[in-house]
This record gives structure tokens, sequence and C-alpha cells, in this order.
């Protein structure tokens, strides 16, 4: 029994043991996809079920939903995603530049459409800087644009009953309230008619104070002696209840006979009336016939070299070419050669400013011409 219980005693006390715990590894859900804060950003991983991909960081990892929310809360996941909020989707982006692209063509189809429109009614280029600026100030409101209806008939109507007419009764108001000046001019036009043309000066108070030459009437005449353009003039005044006596401080016309005769002439007759009327006859008909009369006393070869060189180009398509090409040769601007006009007063200082332009081509021209021949 000794033996036994010295046995019993050398036998050390052990722990029984415990089955390990198995670990549990979570699988991918789909049903996470569906949810707002994930859809963006997670999808399945290749590398098996039990992991996910993030496709803004680019990273596989691998656990449940707990890993997944807090792979979202990570520094790395928060800095790639606020970066990837300024970023536009592909389809986004390749829908602007479909739009932009369908915008662009309607573009070029209205400016094709203004062009032609210029072209076909012989516009000046010019009003082009106003033209596509009124047209964007109407076409504002498409509702408005749709219901525009104003052709021929319409705008003519507009423009003589309601525009004409209510710059008329403004100027006509001005008139009986204040002073003014009145400068006429009486004209024949091609089909023998004669007109009377009425423009008055007076001081514009809503524009700065400002002096101002507003043109008021074209009448027509059908006596243009001194004493039908006084009886004229007086009936427009009295027409239109204007107190000429006390407001017409000032006259100026031509100096024709019928307009500043001594005896008998539209500015006696207005003297009569207004006897502390100021007359003074048109600075620039002065000025015309006093520069008229100078030239006379100095050679005319410049004015008639002038017009010879216009002549010599003005019917012949021959030499307008060979001249444009002595333009492009030289750079030249290719702009035409001017007529002096024996009307118009400044015309010739026009005319020598385009030659003294062209002058390089025309002398190439010359020479050209004299070894030819």
């Amino acid at each position: 029994m000794n033996s036994d219980h010295e046995t019993d005693d050398e036998t050390p006390n052990k722990r029984p043991k415990l089955d390990k715990k198995k670990s549990y590894s979570h699988k991918f859900c789909n049903d996470w996809l569906n949810k707002k804060e994930f859809r963006t950003w997670l999808e399945p991983s290749k590398k098996g079920e039990h992991y996910y991909r993030c496709k803004l960081c680019g990273d596989d990892n691998k656990g449940g939903i707990s890993a997944v929310k807090k792979h979202m809360s990570s520094q790395k996941h928060q800095y790639v995603s606020k970066s990837a909020q300024n970023v536009r989707p592909i389809n986004e982006i390749n829908s602007a530049f479909a739009k932009t692209a369908v915008i662009d063509e309607k573009v070029k189809v209205a400016e094709l459409k203004i062009c032609m429109f210029i072209s076909e009614h012989n516009i000046s280029f010019n009003t082009t800087d106003h033209l596509v600026q009124l047209i964007k100030a109407i076409g504002t409101d498409p509702e408005v644009v749709k219901k525009i209806t104003c052709n021929r008939t319409k705008s003519t109507a507009i423009v003589n009953n309601v525009i004409g007419s209510s710059g008329f009764d403004t100027i006509i108001k001005r008139m009986k309230n204040n002073h003014f000046s009145l400068i006429i001019d009486e004209s024949t036009d091609h089909s023998s008619v004669k007109h009377l043309a009425m423009v008055v000066r007076m001081l514009d108070y809503s524009n700065s104070n400002m002096v101002r030459d507003e043109f008021l009437s074209l009448i027509k005449v059908t006596d243009a002696s001194a004493l039908g353009v006084h009886k004229t003039i007086k009936n427009f005044f009295e027409e239109n209840l204007v107190p000429y006596k006390n407001n017409l401080i000032g006259f100026s016309a031509d100096g024709a006979s019928a307009m500043f005769g001594v005896h008998r002439s539209v500015k006696t007759l207005l003297e009569s009336e207004i006897p502390n009327l100021y007359s003074m006859k048109c600075i620039c008909h002065s000025i015309a016939l006093v520069a008229s009369y100078a030239t006379k006393k100095i050679p005319d070869d410049n004015e008639m070299l002038v017009r010879e060189i216009y002549t010599y180009f003005q019917y012949s398509f021959k030499r307008q070419t060979a001249f444009k090409e002595f333009q492009s040769f030289t750079e030249t601007k290719p702009h035409k050669l001017l007529k002096p006009c024996q009307t118009r007063w400044i015309s010739l200082h026009s005319t020598i400013k385009r030659i003294l332009e062209q002058i390089s081509p025309l002398k190439l021209k010359e020479s050209v011409d004299k070894g030819v021949n």
C-alpha cells in the first residue's frame, strides 16, 4: 500500500484539456451594396467571399460589416473620399461634352443664318455689332420670342405711329417750354419733288444740359420761294401749337437769296415777326464757298491727277485685277480707290488719303505698264 501511495503522490495534478474555440470568417454580403453609405465605394473582392474591396482606396480587406465600417472611418479612406467628391463621373463628363457639342453646332447654325440674312438684304456688316446684342436681349425669354410677330406691315406701323410719333411729340413738347434755334434746308429729290428739312437746336436738360441738334421734320413744299418757305414754317408751328414768336431765338440756312436775301427772304420775314431773332448763314456752306474760291487761285493739277487715277481703273476689270496683285505683293491693305465727288466737300481729302495709302502698288503698276510699253 505504501508503494501504491507513493506512486499516487508522484503523479502531478494535470488540468483537463479544453477544446479550442473555432474562428468565424465573415462572408461578403450583397445587401451591403444597397446601403447609401457603402454603395459608392464598396464592391465584392476577387480574392474570395471573405473579402471586400474599396473602389476608392483600391484595397482588398478581410472582415465583416464591422471591418467595413472601420475602413470607412479610417483616415486614408476619408482623404480619398473627399478628393473623389470633386471628380465628376465619366458618364457625366461624356454627357456634358455631348451637350456642349450640340450647343456649339446650334450656335454655328444661328451665326450662319444671321450672316445669310445680312447678305440677302444687303445690310451693312457694321450693324451686326448691334444686331447680335439685340438678339441676346430679346432671346432671354423663349416665350416672348415665340410670340413675336413683327413683319413688314407691323414694323412700318410701329416706326411711323409709335416710335416716330412719340419722338416727335417729345420734341414738340420741349419746344413749347424752351428756347430753340431753327436750321432749314430746301432740296429737290430725283423725282423733282421739293422738301424742306427742319432741324432744331435746343438745350437738353435731361442729358447733362447738352446742346443738341435734333431732326424735326421733312415737309413737302410746292412753293420754294421766300414766301412759300416762310408760310410752310409758320403753318407748321401753328398746327403744333409752338409759340415760335416767343421761343425761337436763332435761325440758320444756306446763303441763297430766298433764304438770306436783303429785301424779301425767309430771314427778313421771320425778323419782321421776331425783332430780336439772331440769324446766321450756315457755316458749312460758307466755308465751302470760301474754299472753292480759294482753290481757283491755285493750279488744279493735283485734283485732275486724282480724278484720272480713279478713271484709269474704273471701267477696266483687267487693271483692277492686276492692281490687287500688286497690293498683295507690296503687302498693302486691299482697299479700293475712291472717287472724288463734286458735291461732297470733304471727299477730295478722303480720296487723296486713300491714294497715299496705296502709293506703293500704284508706283509698281505704273513702272510695269511703262516697261511693257
